[in-house]
């Protein structure tokens, strides 16, 4: 059953609210309204109705949940109902975008015209030529270790005498 309801919660998160009603809906049947897993499953219910646009079903079992013993759940329920009781405003046209409709349908006798084409692009060049790795050379550690000798000596004080 807590299975079920992770998995409903999970796919009402994902926006998925077709698949959380399926998954809420036997659970509902077997939970009655007055218990407390009863109102939660409802109140997720009503968040997928209105996810879905069914605000007719989220108002109707939103009022029931108002009189949940659970205040939690009854103020939740309270505040939902006052969003779904709001009137709808009316949205410019140009806040939304809309994309027309391409009728594009998959055909596999035909091959599109992009892949009938012979490549425009150059091929890609060779790799560079490398040798193997050769170890560097005596008077290159001797540099290296006098800079760091100097450094120490500098850094650690012993390069400036006292005053």
């Amino acid at each position: 059953m807590h299975a079920n309801l992770a998995e409903a919660e999970a796919a009402l998160a994902r926006g998925d609210y077709g698949q959380s009603l399926a998954l809420l809906e036997p659970l509902a049947a077997n939970h009655p309204l007055p218990h407390a897993e009863g109102a939660r499953i409802r109140m997720l219910m009503v968040t997928a109705w209105m996810g879905q646009g069914d605000e007719r079903k989220a108002l109707a079992t939103c009022r029931l949940l108002t009189r949940c013993k659970d205040l939690e759940l009854r103020q939740n329920a309270k505040q939902l109902l006052i969003v779904l009781e709001a009137p709808s405003l009316q949205r410019p046209a140009n806040w939304s975008i809309r994309l027309p409709n391409l009728n594009m349908t998959a055909t596999t006798a035909a091959r599109p015209v992009s892949a009938r084409r012979p490549s425009l692009r150059p091929a890609p060049p060779p790799p560079p030529a490398t040798g193997p790795t050769k170890a560097p050379n005596l008077g290159f550690l001797i540099l290296v270790l006098l800079v760091l000798i100097g450094l120490t000596m500098l850094l650690s004080g012993l390069a400036i005498p006292p005053r």
